[in-house]
């Protein structure tokens, strides 16, 4: 609606500044000065007798005039000094056209013959326009205001006054001049040339334009339906279902599927699929952990209810600081709970904050591990970092966060050293290697341990929230079980992933200890010699 809006707009203005093109107007009545002004010069030279005193020759100023050429439509009077019509223009046709008339036919012959050519359609159509556009009551009042008086004008002329510009006679525009002829001093007559062609070429422009008018309209109009069934349309079955889907309480997947479009509006459905879908997946998410902070956060209740319960019974001092130890334990759990519970919940804002920086994966493990080395005597274990032996390759880089993925790192190796036996032999080994196949364009960082490994059917719960697996002695209650759980939360705001394997002997096929497993994609290097620069500056750092 608003392209046919502008395009009428320009129409119509173009239609209605053609009804007075002052442009026209005023070349025309220059034109008609410049020759009535010759007419008068040649009428004073060669029409003003030969006696002591000027007069206008009658007759010689007839023949002159019947020797101009006027051009159709036009027309030249000329009056004497005392404003009576001597010559006008209109009256000199005097020709007789001859020839051969055409039969006598009957009453039943007057039917308008097949071979007589109609006006073209949109030539009545522009007349029409005319018709219409002069019936305004701006223009009625524009012709009124300039309504033609000859006499007047004649007047005008005899008192040595020129009198040029538009004029009507009812309806009709006429441009006219009076131009006075005046030999020396005195003036001796008028004379009138007027025009009333103009009209005759403001419609055959605007003819012409017509039928462009016509077919621009039609593409507007195709284009403005192109754009309605295409575009409008889409954008509007895929704003109300984005309506359905903030309203609705049910999960249903509502926005409808338009990637065959292959344009921009078939990408925006996709992207609306996929963030309803992580909408609802984070509804789900929402759900389950609030329902398992609910169960983890009921078992210490309980267990402090019971505890409490038994307290006020108890009879023995041994009795009751037994009572007393299982309180303290059970709120030392709630409170790693909630600290873990809220590390968690923040965990997504946190990631989404923060700007990720290039890092140096390789350098980035070798300093953890480094940290580690310092504080064997708190663990027992060693954590090893397994240098790539070829020294002339690129260095690794990720588009990551610093903070969050150390913390990835550390719940692994933490977790490694938990299981690990504690003798000479077992260490915590971290590798980093280029993905192959699949992999391709990602690093995989490996952490591998020499312990028990992780029960088969556990392997894929293990990333579950408040999931705990607890080795052999461990204490009841130090873990929360959501350690693996944010490890998983970080990769995938890195867009990366993290799997669990147990390693095995090739012989035996026993189970020597588990894997840890990330991927993270590489980031795009702009040179060797920056990621070399990067890679010192790390080490400068370390």
């Amino acid at each position: 609606m608003g392209n046919l809006l502008g395009l009428l707009t320009l129409i119509i203005g173009t239609l209605t500044l053609n009804q007075f093109s002052h442009g026209l107007i005023i070349a025309k009545t220059e034109n008609l000065k410049s020759q009535a002004r010759l007419i008068a010069n040649l009428l004073g030279d060669q029409a003003t007798g030969l006696g002591a005193v000027a007069t206008l020759d009658e007759e010689a100023a007839q023949r002159i005039l019947r020797r101009v050429d006027v051009p159709p439509k036009a027309r030249i009077r000329l009056y004497n000094k005392q404003g009576k019509l001597v010559s006008d223009s209109a009256l000199f046709d005097d020709s007789i056209e001859t020839g051969t008339l055409d039969p006598i036919i009957g009453e039943a012959s007057l039917t308008p013959r097949p071979e007589k050519i109609k006006e073209k359609w949109w030539i009545r159509l522009q007349m029409r326009i005319d018709k219409w556009v002069n019936n305004l009551p701006v223009y009625k009042n524009h012709r009124q205001e300039l309504q033609r008086h000859l006499q007047a004008d004649v007047k005008s002329a005899l008192n040595d006054d020129i009198v040029a510009g538009e004029q009507y006679e009812d309806d009709n525009l006429i441009v006219s001049v009076a131009m006075p002829i005046k030999p020396v001093q005195n003036v001796l007559g008028a004379v009138i040339f007027e025009t009333s062609d103009v009209d005759t070429i403001l419609a055959s422009q605007r003819q012409g334009l017509t039928p462009i008018i016509l077919i621009a309209i039609l593409t507007s109009i195709l284009s403005s339906l192109a754009l309605t069934l295409f575009i409008a349309l889409p954008i509007r079955k895929l704003a109300r279902s984005a309506e359905q889907v903030l309203r609705s309480t049910k999960k249903s997947k509502v926005i409808p599927d338009l990637s065959v479009r292959g344009d921009e509006i078939g990408d925006l459905s996709l992207v609306l699929r996929d963030m309803t879908a992580g909408m609802y997946e984070r509804i789900d998410d929402i759900a389950n952990f609030a329902s398992d902070v609910a169960h983890e956060i009921k078992n210490p209740l309980t267990s402090l209810r019971s505890a409490s319960e038994t307290l006020r019974i108890a009879k023995t001092p041994e009795a009751r600081e037994k009572m007393i130890d299982i309180i303290q334990n059970d709120v030392a759990r709630m409170d790693r709970l909630v600290t873990d519970i809220s590390k968690a919940s923040r965990m997504d804002a946190n990631l989404a904050r923060s700007p990720s920086e290039p890092l140096d994966i390789e350098v980035f493990l070798k300093g953890i591990a480094d940290f580690y080395t310092q504080t064997r005597k708190e663990t027992g274990v060693d954590v090893v970092f397994m240098a790539n032996p070829d020294t002339t390759a690129e260095p690794m880089i990720v588009q990551a966060l610093e903070s969050p993925l150390g913390q990835v790192l550390r719940n692994l190796i933490d977790n490694a050293l938990t299981f690990s036996p504690k003798d000479k032999e077992a260490s915590v080994r971290l590798q980093a290697c280029r993905g192959e196949g699949e992999d391709e364009g990602k690093v995989i960082v490996t952490i591998d341990d020499d312990g028990p490994g992780i029960l088969a059917e556990n392997l894929d719960e293990i990333f579950d929230r408040f999931y705990t697996q607890r080795p052999e002695g461990a204490a009841f209650g130090n873990h929360s079980g959501l350690g693996l759980a944010i490890c998983k939360q970080i990769m995938l705001a890195h867009r990366g992933t993290i799997t669990v394997e147990n390693r095995k002997d090739k012989k035996t096929q026993k189970i020597t200890g588990a894997r840890f497993s990330l991927r993270l994609p590489l980031a795009l290097q702009s040179s060797s010699k920056t990621n070399k620069t990067h890679k010192n500056q790390k080490k400068h750092k370390q």
